[in-house]
């Protein structure tokens, strides 16, 4: 998969939800870069193949949980980019530091944005993370920016 040539997914009047559905799994399970959704309260809801290569938690341990990447040290940062994406906010974070299931820290630039019923409210937040310890380019944080994007046009097609 070239991650550096832009994606195109169709648009919301021209594909039926179960087609929608299928494309979004199918980015969901194939993206390099890890897939996160969490509810208000930070409780994991969905935790992708490259969540779990990144920071080392399966699946069946992340899901249910609190968000496991998030160091104690750290809760007070999470707790304010968690106001900003139920606030309604869309935004890149370049540089956070976190931790692996092994301990380890790692460093991941990460697009967040908030996840929309069809009447607006807001019931949880998306986070697209790429693991950036050792320095990334400008392309690849471009790169997590668009798959942020389409990822959200999926996800709220009324945004």
């Amino acid at each position: 998969m070239n991650v550096h040539r832009p994606i195109s997914l169709p648009d919301a009047g021209e594909t039926d939800r179960p087609a929608e559905s299928r494309t979004l799994a199918t980015l969901i399970e194939t993206s390099p870069l890890a897939i996160v959704t969490f509810d208000p309260e930070g409780v994991v809801t969905l935790w992708s193949p490259a969540a779990e290569r990144i920071f080392g938690w399966s699946e069946n341990e992340a899901l249910g949980t609190r968000l496991p990447f998030v160091p104690a040290e750290k809760q007070e940062e999470f707790l304010a980019l968690r106001r900003r994406a139920l606030l309604g906010e869309v935004f890149t974070e370049p540089e956070l530091h976190r931790r692996r299931a092994d301990g380890s820290p790692i460093v991941v630039s990460v697009s967040t944005s908030p996840l929309r019923r069809p009447d607006g409210t807001i019931y949880g937040i998306m986070s697209i993370l790429m693991d950036v310890t050792e320095q990334m380019s400008a392309g690849d944080e471009e790169v997590v920016r668009q798959l942020a994007r389409k990822v959200r046009e999926v996800l709220d097609p009324a945004s």
